[in-house]
């Protein structure tokens, strides 16, 4: 058997794997659901990105995991979800040595900016608040600055209503007001600015082009 290193971590035999199906282990930062379907071993963060519902209780189909909560469903091998609404899990590498499961301690986004940017642009284009309120938390957690969330969320504003809407003058408003707010309290105020751009361009007509 291979000597564990600083990146992996041993889960069990892939016989015992085989005959449970399923199999969680601690990781790093938090439980990691380990899968064996169809002949492939997967290795995926346990909780669902949309509640934290532990996604072993879930069903598996086709190399669909489907948690059982709120029925949100995520591709095994990438763990891509199949709903908006869902965020997409982040995943384990895996690898089997001389017939053990060896999977990574720690996972998350390549590029966590980038990543929380799209769910933004997903989250507003949507009008989904809880999309919307990960992606604005998960930006600041990924030191994107403020002042590049507005810009996103403006932009956003000033594309997709034909006019200047009450939601761009929320997020002017409380933008304002960031230099002058604790941390918790300035990202509520971007919370709140960027759904009610949200809310205020839902089913609207896109900006027109003008002479």
């Amino acid at each position: 058997m291979d000597a564990p290193n600083q990146e992996f971590m041993l889960v069990g035999s892939l016989e015992e794997l085989k005959a449970q199906g399923r199999l969680v282990v601690q990781g790093g930062h938090r439980p990691i659901l380990v899968i064996y379907d169809r002949g492939r071993v997967f290795a995926l963060d346990n909780r669902c990105p949309h509640m934290g519902f532990p996604l072993e209780r879930g069903s598996i189909e086709d190399g669909i995991l489907t948690c059982h909560w709120h029925h949100a469903r995520f591709d095994l091998e990438s763990g891509c979800t199949f709903d908006l609404w869902a965020d997409d899990i982040p995943v384990c590498a895996v690898e089997v040595r001389n017939g053990d499961v060896w999977v990574t301690t720690t996972f998350g986004h390549a590029d966590p900016a980038a990543h929380w940017r799209q769910r933004l642009a997903d989250g507003l284009a949507h009008d989904l608040d809880l999309v919307i309120a990960k992606a604005v938390q998960g930006q600041l957690a990924a030191n994107v600055p403020m002042a590049e969330t507005v810009r996103q969320v403006a932009l956003f504003g000033a594309q997709n209503r034909d006019g200047w809407g009450v939601g761009l003058t929320i997020l002017t408003a409380l933008a304002n007001l960031f230099p002058f707010l604790p941390q918790d309290e300035a990202y509520l105020a971007l919370f709140h600015g960027a759904r009610s751009v949200a809310a205020d361009c839902a089913g609207e007509a896109p900006r027109r082009e003008r002479a």
